[in-house]
């Protein structure tokens, strides 16, 4: 088997032919890589994103490549990460969200026909729930017999500069703990307390909050006290308060201790906020 460059993509369709006749934008030739015996042709490009192409959260998406397949049965998987950027654009930074499966997932086998797919070598993302930031998008092309070639979309070695930029119009939420405040709040089983806050709940209706109780200031390990969750931002302007009462969401009581109050705020575009109160809540029997 011989591995070869060729970097224009006209010369390669009058050779082996291809699935699909997008292989050019403007004079550009699109940078592929062809693994190739008297058997196998196979090869992949990105032909969107080019460069930065900003949509919308909630908005469609268009990831589109080219692609050469010789053996039936040859897969297409495409998949989006979010990805850092400390102001070079051009460069890849290191991921800061999850894998997004588009089409197929980390299995083999699990991608659309490449050949079977004709001309149709596309995928309308929808955004509907994806945080906002960069996303570089990768692509694989698979045949039966493992034999692979991967591109991405954002890669300078290739002289590929896409990247999918989701944005919102969303405000961050943002919540401050007025009650407690800057100091300790001691209560006693029988008695209630009004935790209370500010926030921007009237400028982002989409945001829901969590609100609960920390026993050892980590609000990520599991022992969390819930209070209440999924519940609007703000539902009076931009100042909310829950009546505590020694019970969780789900009536269960709370136990004595020393807790640190907690809020989560999501509004599904921007990343999830935590804010902490200064003050802690000591609950006394």
């Amino acid at each position: 088997m011989r591995l070869c460059k060729v970097v224009c993509l006209v010369a390669l369709t009058a050779t082996v032919g291809c699935t699909g006749d997008i292989w050019l934008y403007g004079a550009e030739s699109i940078p592929v890589e062809i693994i190739s015996d008297t058997e196998l042709e196979l090869g992949i490009a990105v032909v969107h994103p080019v460069g930065v192409e900003t949509v919308a959260a909630g908005a469609m998406a268009t990831v589109q490549w080219a692609d050469i397949a010789s053996v039936a049965g040859t897969g297409v998987r495409v998949q989006a990460q979010r990805n850092a950027t400390t102001g070079n654009t051009t460069l890849p930074d290191a991921p800061t969200g999850p894998v997004i499966f588009l089409i197929g997932d980390a299995t083999p086998g699990t991608g659309r026909d490449a050949i079977a797919d004709g001309e149709n070598d596309i995928f309308h993302w929808d955004t509907t729930g994806v945080r906002v930031g960069r996303y570089i998008i990768t692509m694989t092309i698979e045949a039966p017999d493992g034999t692979s070639e991967t591109v991405m979309s954002l890669d300078p070695d290739r002289g590929t500069t896409g990247v999918v930029n989701i944005t919102t119009t969303l405000p961050v939420p943002t919540l401050n703990f007025t009650a407690p405040g800057a100091t300790d709040e001691t209560v006693t089983t029988g008695n209630t307390f009004n935790i209370t806050w500010t926030d921007n709940g009237s400028a982002n209706a989409d945001a829901r909050m969590t609100l609960g109780l920390d026993p050892d200031d980590n609000p990520d390990n599991g022992n969390e006290v819930i209070l209440l969750s999924n519940e609007p931002l703000s539902t009076d302007g931009n100042n909310g308060s829950f009546t505590f009462n020694f019970l969780d969401q789900d009536g269960n009581g709370v136990a004595d201790g020393t807790y640190t109050v907690f809020a989560q705020l999501d509004d599904n575009a921007n990343d999830v906020v935590t804010v902490e109160a200064t003050g802690q809540l000591i609950l006394n029997p």
